[in-house]
């Protein structure tokens, strides 16, 4: 089998036993959107290359403990990026000793959240750091598209094409969560947040 024709699932399989053209191809896939979410979180081009490198690399090693039970590949391997993001965040924030060099995982331009007000910048950080746990209260696959629409940037369409998935999957999914969510969080910060797309 080719593997650029092979489904995610397939080249796990393969990366399993050892594939790099396997890698390589779930690679070309996926790695352009997982350092999107990495750039969202951390703002640093650098350090999103270094998280996408040992995302795939994580992939590699740990290849075999992925299970369809879990969520599809999309889903786990955004899980290890996510973590690993949220590894470098730490050590960011033990580096430095200031909350405004704290990550920002809104779309909104740094003006609106850096400038004037300390405290409001304060309550903003705290809001997105329950919004990282929130998203971790959601079942993989609707976790999966919120993540891919909001820190990805993607459209229910190209979120549908991305996944392979029905548009109607799609929007009931992000519905879905968006409810869970406002459940967690409150529907005030979901607009304060911008997620309420």
């Amino acid at each position: 089998m080719e593997h650029e024709e092979a489904d995610d699932a397939q080249l796990i399989s393969l990366i399993m036993e050892q594939s790099r053209p396997a890698l390589e191809t779930l690679y070309q896939r996926y790695s352009n959107t997982v350092y999107s979410l990495a750039m969202h979180m951390l703002r640093d081009a650098g350090k999103a290359e270094e998280v996408t490198q040992d995302a795939f690399f994580n992939v590699w090693r740990r290849a075999g403990s992925y299970s369809t039970s879990r969520g599809s590949v999309t889903a786990w391997l955004f899980s290890i990026a996510h973590n690993r993001t949220i590894d470098e965040l730490r050590k960011r924030r033990r580096d430095q000793t200031h909350v405004r060099h704290g990550v920002d995982l809104s779309n909104k331009a740094e003006e609106d959240n850096s400038g004037g007000d300390p405290m409001r910048y304060a309550t903003l950080q705290f809001d997105k750091s329950q919004l990282k746990d929130a998203l971790f209260t959601l079942r993989p696959e609707q976790r999966e598209i919120v993540i891919l629409a909001y820190f990805g940037g993607l459209t229910h369409s190209e979120i549908s094409q991305q996944l392979g998935q029905p548009l109607g999957t799609v929007k009931t999914r992000m519905r879905l969560a968006l409810k869970k969510l406002r459940s967690v969080l409150g529907p005030q910060y979901l607009e304060q947040a911008d997620i309420g797309m």
